[in-house]
């Protein structure tokens, strides 16, 4: 396979468990009356980084 794909998939992935982590502390956060301000930045942060992420990797395919 492909090095270049498989450093792509490598970071889709660690990319993917970390809005996971970060969904599920808001929603444990939440679940607890606890406050999410500060979740909910570092998850607006990891989206956005998602999304270059995903408009690079489609410019080089």
């Amino acid at each position: 396979m492909n090095i270049r794909y498989l450093d792509f998939k490598k970071q889709e992935t660690e990319l993917y468990d970390e809005i996971w982590e970060l969904s599920e502390e808001l929603d444990r956060l939440y679940k607890e009356g606890k406050d999410t301000t500060d979740t909910i930045q570092r998850f607006g942060e990891v989206l956005e980084e998602f999304l270059l992420f995903r408009q690079q990797g489609a410019k080089t395919r």
